[in-house]
């Protein structure tokens, strides 16, 4: 009498996690708007408080809401990879990917998961560059099976696009490919309408004009960043820096 049961809790579990799949990450807009606010001022610190009271309020059987949470993980992760907070860092990867391999364990093949997984070994090669030869393929054997899986997921082509832009041109990197992974990604992110307060799609935004600049495509580079400017006011990395930056060093108006 038990079969039942349990046979339902699967299909409800398979159901949520198939809509997490579509979704590309959370919806939820429980800590998204202040995520968002902490993130465009450039407050870390505020970032971590928000992203604490996430982690004591989560639901382990809200699958949303986990995701949730890895995606803040991995946003202060990369933040503090690049402050070179590398004992900190660790401590989140561990936290990411203990998180990540339990909702694996329920749907192996999610490629957002898969993308996540594929990101979490680049942050190690971040912190020591000596595991790159070994870790290298083994990140990207998750990015890929996640494009693979789904050409148009977010999260497969934010990775993809950034391991093309970062790795060394002699290992195969390409910044004008990765042009290609985070176009497809912003696409994604306006036909599933998650833009508004969203930090990781302007953060893909300002990626996909960072990587026009360096491919000496100076007008498509400013209309990317006039268009962040135009849908999030007040931005300051790329309203402060990037942007007027870019006008300078091209003599643009």
């Amino acid at each position: 009498m038990e079969r039942p049961q349990y046979s339902t809790r699967v299909v409800l579990v398979m159901i949520t996690l198939l809509l997490s799949m579509q979704l590309g990450f959370s919806q939820s807009t429980t800590y998204r708007d202040s995520i968002y606010k902490a993130y465009s001022r450039g407050k870390m610190d505020k970032w971590l408080k928000i992203m604490d009271t996430c982690e004591k309020n989560v639901d382990r059987d809200n699958v949303v809401e986990q995701f949730e949470l890895i995606s803040y993980y991995y946003g202060y992760t990369a933040w503090l990879v690049g402050a070179k907070k590398y004992d900190t860092a660790e401590v989140y990867i561990d936290k990411s990917e203990q998180l990540i391999e339990e909702l694996l364990a329920e749907s192996p093949e999610n490629p957002t998961l898969l993308a996540y997984k594929g990101a979490y070994i680049a942050f190690t090669i971040g912190i020591s560059n000596l595991k790159a030869i070994y870790l290298g393929p083994k990140s990207m054997k998750y990015i890929n099976k996640s494009i693979k899986l789904d050409s148009t997921n977010i999260q497969g082509n934010i990775e993809k696009g950034n391991s093309m832009y970062y790795r060394p041109s002699v290992f195969g990197g390409d910044k004008r490919e990765a042009i290609q992974y985070y176009v497809t990604a912003v696409e994604s992110f306006e036909k599933q309408e998650l833009v508004v307060n969203n930090w990781m799609y302007i953060n893909t935004l300002t990626a996909l004009g960072q990587a026009y600049e360096a491919t000496d495509q100076i007008q498509l580079a400013k209309l990317c960043y006039e268009k962040i400017i135009r849908i999030f006011p007040n931005f300051m990395w790329v309203e402060d820096e990037l942007y007027p930056d870019l006008l300078e060093r091209h003599n643009l108006k």
